[in-house]
């Protein structure tokens, strides 16, 4: 549990949509649980990660959510 005030991060196959469905509905359920403010970052677009890595069955379907609550 993330007290208000504090910060959390969660990396996760996120890109999956038969797991989590649309990121922007997904991060709105989440701004509706008091969240102060939430972002989403694609590990896909990621310039620091080699092609040979960013396949689906990689890292492609990863991303991480950061916020404040």
């Amino acid at each position: 549990m993330v007290k208000k005030g504090g910060t959390f991060a969660f990396q996760d196959l996120f890109h999956e949509k038969r797991i989590y469905g649309d990121i922007e509905d997904l991060l709105e359920t989440i701004r509706s649980g008091g969240v102060e403010s939430v972002e989403f970052s694609s590990t896909k677009d990621s310039k620091f990660i080699p092609r040979a890595l960013n396949l689906p069955f990689m890292v492609g379907t990863i991303g991480i959510i950061y916020g404040k609550k």
